[in-house]
């Protein structure tokens, strides 16, 4: 048998915070990140023990939003690396359109991670733009460097 990276426990539990993360809006569309996190921390799940259950409602918790309500919750070092995917996949995908080819590269780095993205991209995408930007800020605050390069600007806030 071959690797089969898609069988990886994380990328598992990626693809089920994915497929459960708008799972609140059926409760109501304001704050619903925070009803989908509950609901999935508190549904009876035949084949999670609780702590994957808790994981995965944190993930989707810190789906959007602010950072700090799952900083404190001792998320696993390998969590983050998680909910950058999702929340870098819930901004792009905003429009539910699909891409021919993602318009942004992720690389782990010492402190933090390092998105690399076209600047013609980024100029045709000023909502993006201005979402990635927040999104620094966000990380910012909770001690963790979220840095975007293109091959014009070398680091820091794209303008």
């Amino acid at each position: 048998t071959g690797d089969h990276s898609d069988d990886h426990p994380d990328l598992q539990m990626l693809n089920w915070a994915a497929c459960l993360h708008e799972l609140g809006i059926s409760v109501a569309h304001a704050g619903y990140h925070k009803h989908s996190a509950y609901i999935v921390g508190n549904a009876d799940m035949p084949g999670f023990s609780r702590m994957d259950q808790s994981r995965l409602a944190r993930i989707v918790l810190a789906h959007r939003g602010k950072l700090e309500k799952v900083n404190s919750a001792s998320a696993d070092t390998r969590d983050w690396s998680l909910i950058l995917c999702l929340r870098l996949a819930v901004l792009l995908h905003r429009s539910r359109e699909d891409f021919n080819e993602l318009p942004l590269t992720i690389e782990r780095t010492g402190s933090g991670y390092q998105l690399g993205a076209r600047a013609e991209w980024l100029s045709a995408s000023p909502l993006t733009t201005a979402s990635l930007n927040d999104e620094q800020r966000l990380w910012g605050v909770i001690g963790i460097d979220l840095k975007l390069r293109t091959p014009r600007h070398t680091a820091g806030v794209i303008r």
